[in-house]
């Protein structure tokens, strides 16, 4: 392609929808789409790498790797929603370099034993630290999965809505969720033993 045609490829392709523009990806395999998505979208994924890493050259590197990723991911999943889909991927991304980086640099010094006379946690941070769990267990669940389980369960939406808000058919929901909840059983037991 050479520079006007790939100008005016560009012009078009930022008059398109996120979902219009991966299915350009998908029929050309353009890498051109994947640079009008990384426009669109590399300052949110920095933004929500800097909330969690709270460092700029870790969360400009985590951006350039999850936007090297793309192409083989918008080959392998079906995104409904890109947005939330970038999201998720990026808050997963982020936990991965956590531990990660807590497996390296943890040093028993790090602990302090607690005496019994100290208070123990607040039933709120006990909360919160439950509430951070789920979020990590449902972030490990296949996109489907997690979208259904988010959607059901915190976001109190009925079978129905789920489905005239997604392209998933009654039973495709079902199933997402009855699976989602038998995984999310096994990651929290994964979780807990840790």
């Amino acid at each position: 392609m050479n520079l006007l045609s790939q100008r005016t490829y560009k012009k078009k392709l930022s008059n398109l929808s996120d979902e219009e523009i991966i299915r350009c990806y998908l029929d050309n395999l353009e890498n051109i789409a994947i640079s009008e998505l990384y426009s669109r979208y590399a300052h949110l994924v920095i933004g929500t790498c800097m909330k969690y890493l709270k460092n700029l050259e870790n969360s400009e590197d985590l951006t350039v790797q999850i936007f090297s990723e793309l192409p083989l991911d918008l080959k392998n999943h079906t995104i409904i929603h890109f947005k939330s889909w970038l999201y998720t991927k990026t808050k997963n991304a982020c936990f991965m370099h956590l531990r990660k980086k807590k497996h390296v640099f943890l040093d028993i010094s790090d602990f302090e034993p607690i005496s019994e006379d100290e208070d123990t946690l607040s039933s709120k941070e006990i909360l919160e630290m439950k509430l951070n769990s789920l979020d990590t267990a449902i972030s490990e669940l296949n996109l489907d999965q997690a979208y259904c389980i988010r959607e059901f369960y915190l976001n109190k939406k009925s079978y129905e809505e789920i489905h005239s808000g997604s392209s998933y058919t009654m039973n495709q929901i079902k199933s997402h969720i009855q699976n989602g909840k038998r995984n999310l059983k096994i990651i929290i037991t994964k979780i807990s033993i840790i």
